[in-house]
């Protein structure tokens, strides 16, 4: 995982005992993972600041960010150990960290999910080839027809999680030219936007 150095220096703040002591740095994470799943805050943040409010905040800040960004990318409990371990973090809060991590990863994937336009998500590609030798009706084949399936993971409220749900669909070489030739365009365009930022 790559982070910011502002984050990691941010994260860093933990381990400076007079502005954070373990009480409030279990508290942040316990708020941290907390918000991240859609509930209220278990602590008051204010009772959480000591002499240095600033200092608890951007450490705060830094937690929220690298959850999210975890769990957004899949990360493993091994994985995060190692990265708390590289920004000095004793066993202790490597442990309670990881443990908070795993029993929300689940349910916070899921508010993430829910972020945003609500549109689902492509989570995986198959394809088939079908090619028509010769039917009733036409005597030459126009070439193979292409078999797509998509398939899509929306957050459903109901069932408090995700749904998979196909989306299927049939062209010929020349409708699949066309849509590979708009994916990769538009490829280029987020890349060009990312690039200026």
């Amino acid at each position: 995982m790559k982070f910011d150095e502002n984050i990691k220096k941010s994260l860093n703040l933990a381990n400076n005992a007079t502005a954070v002591t373990d009480a409030t740095f279990k508290g942040l994470l316990e708020n941290c993972f907390s918000v991240l799943t859609g509930l209220p805050e278990p602590h008051n943040v204010t009772n959480l600041y000591n002499s240095k409010p600033d200092l608890v905040k951007e450490l705060y800040a830094a937690l929220l960010s690298i959850t999210a960004e975890f769990v957004r990318s899949g990360q493993k409990s091994d994985s995060i150990r190692d990265f708390l371990n590289k920004c000095g973090y004793n066993e202790a809060k490597i442990s309670f960290y990881t443990d908070l991590y795993d029993r929300n990863r689940e349910e916070i994937e899921g508010s993430l999910i829910n972020v945003g336009s609500h549109l689902p998500h492509i989570t995986d590609v198959t394809w088939k080839i079908d090619y028509i030798i010769k039917s009733s009706c036409v005597d030459a084949s126009e070439g193979p027809l292409f078999r797509i399936g998509l398939q899509t993971e929306k957050y459903n409220s109901e069932i408090g999680g995700k749904k998979v749900e196909l989306v299927n669909f049939t062209c010929d070489s020349q409708e699949l030219q066309d849509l590979v030739y708009k994916l990769k365009d538009a490829v280029r365009h987020c890349q060009r936007i990312g690039s200026e930022h």
